[in-house]
């Protein structure tokens, strides 16, 4: 149920803000690669988490936002709903897709979908579109990570091996070049 929570609260409209939910899904699926979590559980309460989130926000503004637009709270975040703003009205309909994937807006552009009044149907196309590939990357990269791990480690030992070959062969190559120069 955590993973739900956090990637609900993660996505809220400007809760999100604060909860670093990115972090704590790709590590759910990390736990997962470890047999700890059940992987299909844990995208499927991400998912559900994120798209809840998203339509509770798009609701949230469609219902409240002319009454809560000039309280503290949100005034105190003009410049990220400035932001979320732009972007809407940049990419339309694919920014609350979008959005999903850029985390300072991901809480955000739901909501600013519903200031809007964005169209219902393509609202809940592209939250749950977008939900469902965020659950699935997001955990799906902790999930890769934890069982590739090894893998990982010799590849950056093989790359630092390799950066360790370039650094000395430059220095031996500058050493050489300013002996034969007389520097």
């Amino acid at each position: 149920m955590a993973v739900f929570f956090v990637s609900f609260l993660e996505s809220f409209a400007f809760i999100g803000e604060f909860v670093p939910g990115a972090f704590f899904i790709v590590g759910s699926g990390y736990l997962a690669s470890r047999g700890i979590l059940n992987i299909y559980l844990t995208v499927l309460l991400a998912v559900f988490g994120a798209v809840l989130a998203d339509i509770a926000s798009y609701f949230l503004a469609l219902k409240f936002y002319n009454d809560i637009k000039s309280t503290p709270f949100v005034k105190k975040y003009d410049k990220v709903m400035e932001k979320g703003v732009e972007f809407f009205k940049k990419h339309g309909g694919k920014s609350v897709f979008l959005g999903r994937f850029v985390g300072a807006l991901r809480p955000i552009v739901p909501f600013v979908a519903g200031v809007f009044g964005m169209d219902r149907k393509a609202f809940f196309f592209w939250a749950v579109l977008s939900g469902i590939l965020w659950g699935i990357s997001y955990v799906g990269i902790g999930y890769f990570f934890g069982n590739n791990w090894q893998v990982i480690r010799g590849i950056f030992r093989d790359i630092d091996a390799l950066i360790a070959i370039i650094v000395v062969s430059v220095l031996a190559f500058y050493l050489v070049r300013r002996r034969f120069n007389g520097d």
